[in-house]
């Protein structure tokens, strides 16, 4: 493993864990095995290892979100869609809890995470449309308002898949019975 990976997992574990205002980077650098100059010349400043963290997050999410949302439209889309949060932090759940804890007070973060999100709206914007709703922004802006609470949920509370599916399921089954 290369020391510029060993100081990301060391910097998204102690983000994770303390949030990114509390965490020093004397203290990743400890975590890494490494020393704080070569965390200053890899990344300059510990904003930029955070946004390298954050970069890295949310390509990888959208690598698996495009595979699986891929050609879906109108209720399928949907459907799948409300499944994307638990996906995405049962496949990286220490990103998403990170994101959780600094996501409110990062305005990066929430940037990244705003751009990640806008072709979501777009497309349930159009689901939504085809499917002959009477508002389908309105539409689809609620439902990115449930699949924002959901991961973060899903990222803060630790519950059991189980669970998880369960509550999937009950949002998906709402848009059902509606078509």
């Amino acid at each position: 493993m290369s020391k510029k990976k060993d100081i990301l997992d060391a910097a998204l574990k102690l983000f994770t864990e303390n949030g990114e205002r509390a965490t020093s980077t004397k203290s990743i650098a400890s975590e890494a095995e490494t020393s704080e100059a070569l965390i200053f010349r890899h990344f300059g400043t510990k904003e930029k290892l955070l946004e390298e963290i954050i970069k890295h997050g949310y390509q990888g999410a959208a690598k698996i979100i495009s595979n699986y949302l891929n050609d879906e439209s109108g209720l399928q889309y949907i459907l799948k869609i409300v499944e994307v949060p638990q996906i995405l932090v049962d496949s990286h759940p220490d990103f998403w809890k990170m994101q959780h804890k600094i996501i409110a007070l990062n305005s990066l973060s929430q940037r990244y995470h705003d751009i990640f999100m806008k072709p979501c709206y777009e497309k349930l914007t159009v689901a939504f449309s085809k499917l002959n709703y009477e508002n389908p922004t309105l539409e689809a802006e609620l439902l990115l308002i449930y699949i924002d609470g959901m991961w973060k949920h899903f990222a803060s509370q630790q519950l059991d898949s189980k669970t998880e599916s369960a509550l999937t399921k009950l949002l998906q089954q709402k848009y059902k019975d509606v078509n």
